[in-house]
């Protein structure tokens, strides 16, 4: 177990009044199968967030197949008003596939690190705890 993960700990615990007593046989393996548990949280999160993303790509291009609908319309009848919905469309589907894309890219990072470097993500999560409780 990482030091500063147990001064973390420490700390949080005294903020609550308890006290670890870390040569018990229990709390060690314990500590580690809650850990482990919190790692395969963060990545089945990090998937429904990455299914979300790419939902939102499929919804980018349904909006990009209106949008050359609603330009088509147009060019047929100047006068008509599918020169905003044109604009309108694009401007939401290009919105929506960059957030799709950012999300999925964010995600995926977040993915590598709970695989490669998991100590990293239990200490920021305690570590923004900690900071919570000051």
């Amino acid at each position: 177990m990482s030091e500063e993960v147990i001064k973390i700990l420490d700390a949080l615990t005294e903020k609550f009044g308890l006290a670890i007593d870390w040569t018990s046989a229990n709390v060690l393996p314990y500590l580690q199968q809650l850990c482990g548990k919190y790692v395969t949280y963060e990545i089945a999160t990090s998937v429904v967030w990455m299914l979300i993303g790419i939902c939102l790509l499929f919804i980018g291009k349904y909006v990009i197949g209106k949008a050359k609908y609603c330009w088509g319309k147009y060019k047929e009848d100047w006068r008509s008003d599918y020169d905003m919905a044109t604009v309108g469309l694009g401007i939401l589907a290009g919105c929506v596939i960059v957030g799709g894309i950012i999300m999925i890219l964010y995600q995926t990072f977040d993915i590598v690190t709970c695989i490669t470097f998991p100590e990293k993500v239990i200490i920021e999560e305690l570590q923004s705890v900690y900071s919570s409780l000051k």
